[in-house]
């Protein structure tokens, strides 16, 4: 929902950190990218009966949930980092 619908991705604006005096490499502050799981009585139910992590995080996704990575995206598009900030710390 932060770009239009009809955008493929050569159309998405992606940002560059630019250097000033406060900020030499570009960056300023903190700011952090998460994969939080809820606990809905569906993924507690596949927990229990012992379903596999990629059962679960597939049910996840389909209830919202957000990987790091595609959190990391998202706040890429919203021009408050850069892919290769979120692709740095994904990695590690």
């Amino acid at each position: 929902k932060v770009i239009e619908g009809n955008l493929d991705w050569p159309q998405v604006p992606f940002y560059r950190g630019v250097s000033t005096e406060e900020a030499k490499d570009g960056y300023s502050g903190r700011r952090g990218i998460s994969e939080a799981l809820y606990m809905s009585s569906a993924i507690k139910e596949m927990v229990m009966k012992g379903e596999t992590s990629e059962a679960i995080e597939n049910q996840a996704k389909k209830e919202g949930m957000l990987t790091m990575i595609e959190d990391g995206i998202y706040k890429c598009v919203q021009g408050i980092t850069t892919v290769e900030e979120v692709l740095r710390v994904v990695t590690e």
